[in-house]
C-alpha cells in the first residue's frame, strides 16, 4: 500500500491542515469525509469531498488534496491503484482520521465515472461513501468504490452526459449555474431506482433531474464475483444557462 512522505509533514492529515488554510473554530467539531485514488508513482487522483456545514473549508481541502506531496509505492504492483477513504474530525484544532486503504486493477476502474464522481458533495445526516454492503430490501446494495466490475452507461458516460443534456429541460433563470448532485441506484437488469437529490440550484433543477433519470436507457449492471449486483451511484449535473 502506499504511505505519505513524512518528511516535511507529519502526516497526510497535518499537510491538509497546514496547506488548506482552514480558519478553524475551537469550539465546532467539524467533520469531512474524503477519498481519491493514489496510481503506481504515487500521484493523487479523483478527490472527492463530503462536507455538512462547510462547504468553503471543503473547496479548500479538495483544492489541497490535489496539490499532495507523491505518496510512496515501493513494491506496489504498477497493474494496481489504491483507493484512499478517509473519515476527518476536528476538535479543539486537532486533526483526527480513520483510513481505510484498498486496491484495485487499474483495467477494473472507470475513469470517466471516477473523474465525473470527483466533486465537493453536499451530505446531509452525515452519509458519505461506504465500502461494506448495505442491506436495503431483499438485495445488497454495493457502493460504487467497493464494486468489482463498475455500472456502465450505454456508450459510457460521454454518451450519459450528451443524453443528460438533450433530456434536461433548463429552466428560463438568466445567469443560473451550479450543479445537481443526485444519487440513485442502478439495478441488476440495468434499470435505474431510489432517485435522490442531494442538493440542486432550485427552481425546479432537483425534480428536472429525477424525472430524466427516470427517463435513463438501462445501464450495464455492476458485477461482483461474476454476478449482477445492485450498485450506488452518485454524480453531479452541470446547469448553466447564459445571461
Amino acid at each position: 500500500m502506499p504511505v505519505f512522505p513524512t518528511d516535511k509533514y507529519a502526516s497526510f492529515e497535518d499537510f491538509l491542515a497546514k496547506q488548506s488554510a482552514m480558519a478553524i473554530d475551537t469550539a465546532q467539531v467539524i467533520r469531512f469525509k474524503v477519498s481519491f485514488y493514489i496510481d503506481n508513482q504515487g500521484t493523487v487522483h479523483f478527490p472527492t469531498v463530503f462536507y455538512h456545514t462547510n462547504e468553503a473549508d471543503a473547496l479548500r481541502l479538495y483544492n489541497t488534496i490535489q496539490k499532495s506531496p507523491k505518496w510512496s509505492t515501493e513494491g506496489m504492483n504498477e497493474a494496481y491503484m489504491t483507493l484512499v477513504e478517509k473519515s476527518i474530525q476536528i476538535k479543539n484544532g486537532q486533526w483526527e482520521a480513520k483510513t481505510k486503504l484498498m486496491s484495485y486493477k487499474r483495467t477494473s476502474l472507470n475513469w470517466d465515472a471516477l473523474k465525473s464522481q470527483s466533486v465537493v458533495v453536499y451530505m446531509p445526516n452525515d452519509e458519505g461513501p461506504k465500502t461494506e454492503l448495505v442491506e436495503d430490501k431483499s438485495e445488497p446494495v454495493y457502493s460504487f468504490s467497493a464494486i468489482e466490475t463498475k455500472p456502465e452507461f450505454p456508450g459510457g458516460m460521454e454518451a450519459f452526459y450528451k443524453f443528460i443534456g438533450k433530456a434536461f429541460k433548463t429552466p428560463d433563470i438568466p445567469g443560473l449555474k451550479g450543479n445537481v448532485f443526485i444519487s440513485f441506484v442502478i439495478e441488476k437488469d440495468g434499470s435505474l431506482s431510489e432517485i435522490k437529490v442531494l442538493r440542486d440550484v432550485g427552481y425546479g433543477t432537483g425534480e428536472e433531474a429525477v424525472r430524466v433519470l427516470k427517463s435513463s436507457p438501462k445501464w450495464k449492471p455492476a458485477t461482483q464475483r461474476g454476478r449482477p449486483v445492485r450498485c450506488k451511484y452518485s454524480l453531479p449535473i452541470k446547469i448553466i444557462v447564459p445571461q
